[in-house]
């Protein structure tokens, strides 16, 4: 089959399912919570892989994921040697009153913590495989509660690995970011990474209103290099930052970010179980795989 008609059936598969597949969650998943949905971010973000690598494109998909993930690793591994160079252990101070809430938390295994001594970092969970905790001193003198809700989401950021789960959507977007569906499901995974942490760091924080007013108030006083390369920052861009305030004051309102297309009622929640969110992203994944191998072999 002709490269460019293999190309061209791949597109019009994948925007459809891209698609279809965001408007069935702006229906189903309003309501879910925000580790179902990044389930859906996830399923938006594989399949255009998946079925890649099953159509006669499959060598240079092959050819062009091996190379984005070498140079990605390439690039974390130079990043972070040099953040690890640059950063010590944090004072053992300050590893007791971070173990302390831990254990407060329920989290038996402590990761690594460093100190940017330069106040120049955001506190971060960094490290792809074992993430580390990086504090400051502009965190180390925040009022307590404050200092409860950073540690706690850094705490869920690295427990659930999301260094890894955000760079390996970063590779998505390097390679495939072109289509502009690919490049919003990759925003909008991002911004689930980010609400699903806050939902378990405000769960162990113990009181939801306080904790957006932790996130809402070091997101005003944001400074240096916002965030590191290497991981996953307690206040991201503002763009994010709005809509994770407004889930965390009101959880049983819809996700801000996810309204029905075209003006369109939105069913409610009482309308739609959560059944429908945990399955329906597997079958549409499966049903469009399914017509891109079937179509490819057609034509």
């Amino acid at each position: 089959m002709d490269l460019m008609v293999s190309l061209g059936i791949w597109l019009f598969v994948m925007t459809l399912f891209l698609v279809d597949t965001e408007i069935t969650l702006r229906f189903v998943g309003r309501y879910a919570d925000p580790h179902l949905r990044l389930g859906w971010w996830t399923a938006l973000l594989l399949v255009p892989w998946v079925t890649l690598l099953l159509s006669p494109l499959r060598t240079w998909a092959a050819a062009g994921l091996a190379l984005a993930v070498a140079w990605g690793l390439v690039r974390h591994a130079a990043a972070y040697r040099a953040l690890r160079r640059r950063l010590p252990g944090a004072p053992e101070g300050v590893v007791e009153r971070v173990r302390a809430l831990a254990r407060e938390f329920g989290v038996r295994q402590l990761p690594e913590i460093l100190y940017d001594p330069s106040d120049r970092m955001e506190p971060a969970a960094v490290g792809l495989f074992r993430p580390a905790l990086v504090l400051t001193p502009s965190a180390l003198d925040l009022p307590e509660q404050d200092f409860r809700a950073v540690v706690a989401h850094e705490l869920a950021h690295a427990l659930r690995r999301d260094p890894l789960r955000l760079w390996a959507g970063g590779i998505t977007g390097a390679v495939l970011g072109w289509h502009p569906l690919i490049r919003r499901a990759c925003r909008l995974f991002t911004l689930e990474v980010e609400m699903a942490a806050d939902w378990q760091a405000a769960a162990w924080a113990g009181d939801r209103r306080a904790y957006a007013l932790a996130l809402g108030r070091w997101g005003l006083r944001r400074h240096g290099d916002h965030g590191s390369p290497v991981g996953a920052a307690f206040a991201t861009a503002p763009a994010h930052l709005l809509p994770r305030l407004h889930y965390l004051l009101d959880p049983t309102a819809a996700a801000p970010h996810l309204r029905p297309p075209l003006g369109l009622r939105d069913p409610g929640p009482g309308r739609r179980g959560s059944g429908a969110a945990r399955w329906a992203h597997l079958a549409l994944a499966a049903a469009y795989t399914a017509l891109s191998a079937v179509m490819t072999r057609v034509f």
